[in-house]
């Protein structure tokens, strides 16, 4: 099950997913999102192609959405190097 909703703190959406069976396509919209799976903090950059996310059945999503064009504001991180892209949080810090 797929929720989302505005965020009143920052400007972006926040979102939750659970995993099923049968793993959704995730279309492109030029976002960026800091996304949580319950073990790991990670950036999903921009993408420019559709891709299935592969996580076992149950594994919950928590994330943050940026509006396109703002994740190199957001991460300090220039758009190109996080394109198509699934990095570590802490792989984008120093």
């Amino acid at each position: 099950m797929y929720e989302e909703r505005r965020s009143a703190r920052v400007p972006a959406v926040v979102w939750s997913r659970t995993a099923g069976v049968r793993q959704e396509r995730v279309l492109p919209d030029g976002c960026t999102d800091l996304i949580w799976d319950g073990a790991e903090l990670f950036v999903a950059g921009p993408d420019t192609r559709a891709h299935r996310p592969d996580a076992p059945p149950g594994t919950r999503y928590t994330a943050l959405r940026f509006p396109p064009g703002t994740g190199p504001a957001v991460f300090g991180v220039p758009a190109h190097e996080l394109r198509d892209r699934r990095l570590s949080l802490a792989a984008l810090r120093p």
